[in-house]
């Protein structure tokens, strides 16, 4: 049985990210909010960089939805992909990294249908017990921080969805790899 998981809702200018036990118990949780994207890339790693903890068995990253045009967000999104897996593989976790696209995670979940954007996460997280971090004292008065503030709080909410998917997932297949799921591998392997 597994022993814990990080997943990553991944975006160009927000992501977020949770760190669930295999029983579905948050053990940690950050966001790219307020912090570069290098702080945010260590902070994701760190499960699997610090020897204070035991690695998580994956990191279930939010893949790029198939047919999506080649913009500049996406290649935001790829290179920060590129730059997590780098992290991972300095660390000698690269096969622990498992790209997991929204049109996977989400099927699993009543009320998160296609169309139905980023928003839904935060009803569907509710009806699974769970509520994003209060982001309000991170608000400077800044115009547009509390915009930034729910959608980082939608970021939290599908971090925890994916993990919610993957725990359930492991049981019922005894794999992180799903139809649909790749895992990252270096290619040295036969």
């Amino acid at each position: 049985m597994s022993t814990s998981l990080v997943a990553v809702d991944l975006a160009t200018r927000y992501s977020a990210a949770g760190w669930l036990s295999a029983d579905g118990a948050v053990l940690g949780e950050w966001d790219s909010w307020q912090v570069t994207e290098s702080e945010f890339i260590r902070a994701t790693c760190l499960p699997w960089t610090s020897a204070m903890f035991d690695a998580p068995d994956v990191l279930l990253v939010e893949d790029l939805p198939h047919r999506l045009p080649f913009s500049g967000q996406v290649k935001g999104t790829c290179r920060l992909q590129g730059r997590i897996v780098q992290a991972m593989a300095s660390a000698g976790a690269a096969e622990a990294v498992v790209f997991v696209p929204p049109a996977v995670w989400r099927k699993a979940f009543v009320g998160l249908e296609r169309g139905t954007g980023p928003e839904a996460v935060t009803a569907v997280a509710q009806r699974c017990g769970y509520l994003p971090p209060d982001l309000t004292g991170r608000l400077r008065g800044d115009k547009g921080e509390k915009a930034v503030a729910r959608k980082v709080a939608t970021d939290y909410c599908a971090a925890f969805l994916i993990a919610a998917w993957a725990v359930t997932a492991h049981r019922t297949h005894g794999t992180y790899d799903i139809a649909g799921t790749s895992r990252y591998t270096t290619g040295d392997k036969p």
